[in-house]
């Protein structure tokens, strides 16, 4: 394990950590509680066991708990502060998470994504919005009305 230059940003506003995130077996993982925090979302360690659980959301309050696992889902704790994946943490609440570069994520908010649909190209082909996700795209729409 360790320390890495991974940059987080949220709506383009970056994310400083409390604790370093760090690199382990080749997963990125974040301190939990402050990239929880970011979200909205809040962090509760039921007594006995051996999870974290996140609660929150925008529509309807969501709960998911991630356990305590050497996994690419769960949540590790590495020197008195709990790890997990953005992955885990954001995309159970409907947030986007964008690859900019190996050491860099953006996260969108559900609010800010532009609704889904699909369209046809020149060749009749549908296409979907979600396949031009984390790409520069320009819609050309005109109408003859």
């Amino acid at each position: 394990m360790k320390s890495v230059d991974f940059r987080v940003s949220i709506g383009a506003q970056p994310i400083t950590f409390t604790a370093p995130p760090i690199l382990k077996d080749g997963m990125w993982l974040v301190p939990l509680e402050h990239f929880a925090e970011q979200l909205g979302l809040k962090v509760e360690y039921p007594e006995g066991e051996k999870m974290v659980v996140l609660c929150g959301g925008t529509e309807s309050e969501r709960c998911v708990p991630l356990q305590f696992q050497d996994s690419e889902d769960g949540a590790i704790e590495v020197e008195g502060v709990t790890y997990a994946r953005p992955v885990s943490i954001a995309v159970p609440f409907g947030f986007e998470i964008y690859t900019i570069s190996p050491n860099a994520v953006e996260i969108i908010q559900p609010e800010h994504l532009a609704p889904e649909f699909t369209l046809p190209d020149l060749q009749d082909t549908p296409r979907h919005l979600r396949d031009f996700r984390g790409k520069k795209t320009l819609l050309y729409v005109w109408g003859s009305w």
